[in-house]
């Protein structure tokens, strides 16, 4: 698990599809909210496709499929307070019909 507080700590995402998504999302809540950290307003979590585990949809405010170029994540919003969350990424395997 890659837990991003700092617009520095993407730097660590392996894909770059998702660093590069990830980054300019950063960015928008930074204009969004008027602020220049992610302490007061919430965190990226990746996880590794193993830890399918740690990602509960009962938890989450929002639930997506995000399809990155080749790669596709299940990506949802998991509220933790008011002006708070988490926004957590799992990898998963698009199998085509």
């Amino acid at each position: 698990m890659l837990k991003i507080t700092k617009k520095e700590e993407v730097n660590f995402i392996e894909s770059k599809h998702l660093r590069s998504f990830i980054s300019e999302k950063i960015a928008g809540l930074f204009e969004e909210y008027n602020v220049r950290n992610l302490e007061n307003i919430g965190c990226f979590v990746v996880l590794d496709v193993t830890e399918y585990s740690m990602f509960d949809a009962a938890e989450m405010e929002f639930l997506e499929v995000l399809k990155l170029e080749s790669e596709a994540y299940l990506h949802g919003v998991k509220i933790i307070d008011d002006g708070y969350a988490e926004d957590i990424y799992l990898p998963v395997e698009v199998i085509k019909c």
